[in-house]
């Protein structure tokens, strides 16, 4: 019983540790450090960071004034840069770690053994309120000092390529993202609202759902069959947006000064939700529209709940089109300098013209830029920026002067190597966040990551 106790009381502290344990020797004679072996690879690469100055930028988390009860900053840092430094472990995996590995209490700044504990959603808040930009801050630190570890012979020789890493959302089709459009719809704003608004709608959603169930159930379909359901199903989703945009604003009618209490604590602030999901929805009802009268569509949405995702088409064989988040990154020796991320298929010339531009406003060497034929429009851009020319060239190639073709076709190897590293080791399970932010976040500490383990 009294271990059912303290095992309870131990996890509502969660984050709640002892401040002396910080600076304090063990009470056995042997600190943590004393534990790890010094040439310990990680234990290497922890001393060499400027914990003072990270821990700076973490504080910047607990701007909020919801989050009452702040962690201690260098601890939570710490945790941050041991799941970066750890592969794609997720934050369940990096709590049971900070509780029994002793190098995970050594990255945290702790110098003796004491029992500690801390929640996983302890970690996700902490992230989600250092935000995008710190993030960014912290990999900014970590590149540089990747780039200034390499050697002479290495600096200013830049091997860029582009990738896509594929976002969370299931493969898209017309009638998969139409049919989760109107069960939104219907289920979210119609019959959840439609009473508070003074209204009744008959919506046909059994109707619509057999239609869609009966289609999605063949093994084969023809063009006829494709074009059937997907009229069925606008005219379907056309009459639930009529009836969403009625109910909405019914309730903006009926709406009590200030506050609508109907809408629980967060107020106003689910109302405008639903508004941008209701224009969201008419856009891919739009979209959809002019696909089946066989127009062509820009900018095209793919998913609903992440309307930011766009279509990406690399032309590959085993997939030719990726939803994801397009990144161009810079390998430069061992150090990797993510430079650009988007969710809009940029061309890989112009992607490789601002991460030069970037490079050299952070005071990076730039004498020589390398990459495959899918940049060979940057070309001119290189000889007027006196920038040696690596490119992979279409067709043959000038003699004069003379091209050290195996190096750079070296440097090319190196760079797809630092792209499979990042997808199999950092990002192995792909992008699991649902939103926008989570995945720029996860791409920038498989960066961190990846600097830390190669480049120091």
């Amino acid at each position: 019983m009294q271990n059912v106790l303290f095992n309870k009381l131990n996890s509502t502290l969660m984050h709640k540790v002892n401040p002396s344990s910080l600076s304090s020797r063990s009470l056995f004679g042997y600190s943590l450090e004393d534990l790890i072996p010094e040439d310990h690879p990680k234990k290497v690469i922890l001393d060499k960071l400027p914990w003072d100055e990270l821990t700076a930028i973490a504080r910047r988390a607990y701007k909020s004034d919801y989050w009452k009860d702040k962690p201690n900053a260098r601890i939570m840092i710490g945790l941050f840069v041991y799941q970066a430094i750890s592969g794609d472990k997720t934050f369940r995996e990096v709590a049971d770690e900070f509780n029994l590995n002793v190098l995970c209490a050594y990255a945290c700044g702790f110098k003796e053994i004491e029992r500690r504990s801390i929640d996983n959603s302890t970690l996700v808040k902490f992230e989600e309120n250092l935000g995008e930009e710190n993030i960014l801050a912290i990999k900014d630190i970590i590149e540089k000092m990747a780039v200034n570890n390499q050697p002479p012979n290495s600096k200013g020789r830049h091997s860029g390529d582009t990738t896509v890493f594929e976002s969370n959302i299931t493969f898209p089709t017309d009638t998969k993202i139409m049919e989760s459009v109107r069960l939104f719809l219907v289920n979210n704003i119609i019959k959840e609202y439609q009473e508070r608004a003074g209204q009744k709608h008959r919506t046909y959603t059994r109707a619509a759902r057999k239609e869609y169930l009966d289609f999605a159930k063949k093994r084969i379909t023809n063009k006829n069959q494709v074009r059937k359901i997907m009229k069925k199903q606008l005219q379907f989703l056309r009459r639930n947006i009529a009836q969403a945009e009625a109910v909405v604003a019914g309730l903006e009618k009926n709406m009590d000064g200030i506050e609508m209490e109907f809408f629980g604590k967060m107020g106003k602030k689910t109302f405008k939700k639903l508004k941008t999901k209701l224009e969201t929805a008419k856009q891919i009802y739009s979209q959809q529209l002019d696909h089946y009268n066989g127009k062509e569509i820009t900018e095209r949405i793919v998913s609903f709940h992440r309307p930011a995702i766009r279509p990406i088409f690399r032309g590959k064989a085993q997939k030719k089109t990726e939803f994801g988040v397009k990144s161009f990154m810079s390998v430069m020796g061992g150090a990797l300098i993510l430079c650009k991320t988007s969710y809009d298929n940029f061309y890989d010339g112009k992607g490789f013209k601002e991460s030069i531009a970037k490079m050299k406003n952070k005071k990076y060497s730039v004498k020589e830029a390398i990459g495959d034929k899918g940049n060979g429009g940057m070309c001119s851009f290189l000889k007027d920026s006196n920038i040696i020319d690596g490119i992979e060239k279409r067709g043959k190639r000038k003699k004069d002067p003379p091209i050290p073709k195996k190096r750079f076709a070296r440097a090319r190897n190196r760079m797809e190597g630092a792209i499979g590293t990042i997808k199999n080791v950092f990002i192995k399970n792909g992008l699991r966040a649902k939103t926008d932010n989570g995945d720029l976040r996860k791409i920038a500490k498989a960066a961190i990551g990846f600097n830390l383990n190669y480049a120091l």
